[in-house]
């Protein structure tokens, strides 16, 4: 006898677990797909990111070299110009017809910078020479285009001009720049006029965006420090960062502000032999530092001479700087 199959026989329990199987093996398709899936991902988000990391390293380097191509360019114009006023002066011993002729094309820069202060060893006088009027706190790229409209090129014609004639021009050109303190800017320019640099900075820390009638007690920026530093002339050193002194790196700072040297004006009023047995007691590594000149260059940091703390450290041996 023949027996045919009939899913009434098949046990009702198998019913359910057929479909659980089936449910099962699905799930794990779709589980090991998407695995995959975030596998791929991951190693997607992780090559980008790798990609984002060279490209901030390389955007880094060329921003470092805009401001090194910067700082070069400034410095070539300002021996151009230096090179313009030594030919007219040449002329101008040589025939005063001349001498008319010659200086000319380099609008009165004679007139404004004398002779005894055309020293070529003056590096940021040949970065800044004698137009760039936006160093001055209060004036930027538009109101220096006003202050030349009004033939005011230099700094020794701004220094000569009045606040009371400063503010009749500015009333020319509208209410939005009625709100302009150009007040200090005579002094300002008197000072860059003279190459009193460092004075014309301090002076700067004491102003408010340039205005007279807010002053502070030195504790703002300098728009000129930020444009040398800027055109990589100076270096930034945060307040007080004692590695701004040719001769200390971070091990020795470690040393001296665990003696109670924190600061560039502590440091400048401590004795040479003081710092001397500092680094005596921390080891023979720190024997070949020479802490002759640091009260000396930490006292200029202080005083925010960075002019004269360069030619300083320019003028010594190289140092063992321990880092």
């Amino acid at each position: 006898m023949i027996h045919l199959f009939s899913f009434c026989d098949i046990p009702w329990w198998l019913t359910w677990l057929l479909p659980i199987l089936l449910g099962l093996g699905l799930g794990y398709l779709l589980w090991a797909r998407y695995k995959s899936l975030l596998a791929e991902a991951e190693s997607k988000i992780s090559n980008l990111n790798l990609r984002i990391s060279g490209l901030e390293a390389d955007l880094e380097a060329c921003k470092k070299a805009r401001l090194e191509a910067e700082g070069n360019i400034s410095l070539l114009r300002g021996k151009l110009r230096e090179s313009e006023l030594a030919m007219a002066s040449t002329v101008n011993i040589s025939s005063n017809k001349s001498s008319e002729a010659s200086t000319a094309p380099i609008s009165g820069i004679a007139a404004v910078v004398s002779a005894e202060n055309n020293d070529s060893s003056d590096i940021w006088f040949a970065a800044i020479g004698t137009d760039k009027l936006q160093i001055i706190e209060g004036v930027g790229p538009k109101m220096e285009e006003v202050l030349k409209e009004n033939e005011i090129q230099h700094f020794g014609t701004l220094a000569a001009t009045s606040p009371a004639a400063l503010r009749d021009i500015l009333n020319k050109y509208g209410d939005k720049y009625r709100i302009i303190d150009p007040n200090t800017w005579p002094q300002q320019a008197g000072l860059a006029n003279d190459r009193q640099w460092n004075e014309l900075i301090a002076l700067q820390k004491t102003l408010d965006t340039g205005r007279s009638d807010t002053a502070t007690a030195g504790v703002t920026d300098s728009k000129l420090e930020k444009w040398l530093i800027k055109a990589g002339i100076i270096r930034r050193w945060a307040q007080d960062d004692l590695k701004a002194v040719e001769g200390i790196g971070p091990k020795i700072e470690q040393l001296l502000h665990a003696a109670g040297i924190l600061t560039w004006r502590s440091l400048s009023e401590t004795p040479v032999s003081r710092i001397q047995e500092v680094l005596t007691v921390a080891g023979p590594r720190f024997a070949l530092a020479d802490p002759g000149t640091w009260p000396e260059q930490a006292g200029l940091a202080a005083d925010g001479n960075w002019d004269a703390l360069k030619k300083l450290q320019d003028a010594l041996n190289p140092h063992c700087v321990l880092t």
